[in-house]
């Protein structure tokens, strides 16, 4: 690991979090598996990236690598879209949130394509060529995607039909000893979608907490502040 091109990385965009809803814990993770993730063939790609933050710091990490920023840049797919219909987009909350997403408001998901490009301009990267901007539902722009191999996949896609649908396009493609990070197992239906999932093609139900850096299973998967299942727990594919 170059500890010291990192150190510069990290004091250069030490704001980066203002454009990311991902945990500090989920950054440290990656940077401890820098040397084995570059050593890697694939690409890096990130589906939903909300204001670009964690793309922007991948991009600089792993700069010997394509990078694929994959995003409606408008809200959420329509359930009248989705391929799997088990669980509907936040069927679990309550109240006024249940309420505003029902109504249309997107609660501040719904970040234009041109706002995310701004931070990437932001932090250097205006018009690099290893940066590949993707904008459309998953179930439209995966299967056309000009992709063969990953070494790191972020899920962020909130539903239960888009988190199968990025599994299902995309998981083959990520090499052995690759990183794929759920960031919301914390929701039922993200949760449900990835448990699914990985039965169906027979993977164990074993996710890494980089808050700790314990083991859980989705088995008994329980919402709470001790269950570790937070934005970016991920497993390393065998």
């Amino acid at each position: 690991m170059d500890l010291k091109r990192i150190n510069n990385l990290i004091s250069n965009i030490v704001d980066i979090d203002r454009f990311s809803l991902v945990s500090k814990p989920l950054f440290e993770t990656v940077v401890r598996n820098y040397d084995n993730i570059s050593k890697l063939q694939g690409d890096i790609i990130e589906c939903g990236v909300w204001k670009g933050g964690f793309s922007v710091f991948l991009s600089h990490l792993f700069n010997n690598k394509k990078i694929w920023v994959c995003d409606s840049f408008g809200g959420f797919q329509p359930m009248k879209e989705a391929k799997y219909k088990k669980l509907t987009y936040f069927s679990t909350l309550q109240g006024e949130m249940t309420e505003r997403f029902q109504q249309g408001d997107d609660m501040g998901m719904n970040i234009p394509l041109s706002d995310v490009k701004w931070v990437f301009d932001k932090y250097g990267l205006k018009d690099n060529p290893r940066i590949n901007f993707v904008e459309g539902f998953v179930n439209k722009t995966l299967p056309i995607l000009n992709i063969s191999k990953i070494s790191l996949l972020r899920i962020d896609v909130d539903g239960y039909s888009p988190t199968r649908e990025v599994l299902d396009h995309l998981y083959d493609k990520v090499v052995p000893g690759g990183m794929i990070i759920f960031d919301d197992l914390c929701l039922v239906e993200s949760a449900e979608a990835t448990k699914d999932w990985l039965i169906e093609r027979g993977i164990p139900l074993e996710v890494h907490n980089p808050y700790n850096d314990k083991v859980y299973s989705l088995e008994n998967r329980v919402i709470d502040s001790e269950s570790g299942f937070h934005t970016g727990s991920y497993i390393i594919k065998k």
